[in-house]
């Protein structure tokens, strides 16, 4: 990030106690309660791996995510705030796993298809167990009683036909970028002998 760029700060009130600053791929910077850090296994182990102090916080820079959006981020957190404190839940084998959506979950999920999927993403780079657990849930839930058709149309799914039509798309305009740089490639060393033969004339 450059030094005249600021970074968009999200949440920009610190939470109650000790928080840390997180920055997202588009450096989007989120404020997030040591509480709710700990519900990500990953961020959990980081910061304390680093020996984040309060002074640290606000004098080092935030820590990035990389593969991780700002806005990704912001609802990843929120999540977290609000669940914050609460146990993690323990792995096991049962299969499948008996999950519920909590009326809190279920209005945060209330999103594109897109943003469902990274928001799912995110919750596995980051290690955050319930809610990589309610997310998947949500999309079973989504896709229950589907046909194929029906759940193309829900997760923006292009058919083979369309797939096909974009790729050949995608190539016509890659020849023709080919073609007009080959002829201004030509017309540059064309103008190139021109000038060349002139200056020879001219001596």
């Amino acid at each position: 990030m450059s030094a005249e760029a600021a970074p968009v700060v999200a949440n920009a009130a610190a939470p109650e106690g000790m928080y840390y600053r997180i920055a997202g791929n588009d450096d989007v910077e989120i404020r997030v309660s040591e509480l709710a850090i700990q519900q990500s296994e990953t961020l959990q182990r980081l910061v304390t791996t680093m020996g984040y102090t309060a002074e640290d916080v606000e004098q080092k820079p935030a820590i990035p995510i990389e593969n991780v959006d700002g806005e990704t981020l912001k609802l990843v957190f929120k999540w977290c705030e609000h669940h914050k404190g609460e146990p993690i839940p323990e792995d096991d084998d049962s299969v499948p796993k008996k999950v519920e959506i909590p009326e809190f979950d279920a209005k945060l999920m209330d999103i594109t298809s897109e943003q469902l999927f990274n928001l799912i993403c995110a919750a596995n780079y980051l290690n955050i167990k319930k809610l990589l657990d309610v997310s998947c849930k949500k999309v079973a839930d989504m896709v229950k009683g589907k046909s194929p058709e029906e759940m193309r149309i829900i997760f923006q799914i292009p058919t083979d036909e369309e797939d096909e039509a974009a790729e050949k798309a995608a190539q016509e305009a890659q020849e023709k970028a080919d073609k007009e740089a080959a002829e201004k490639k030509a017309a540059e060393e064309k103008d190139a002998k021109k000038d060349a033969q002139g200056t020879s004339s001219s001596a």
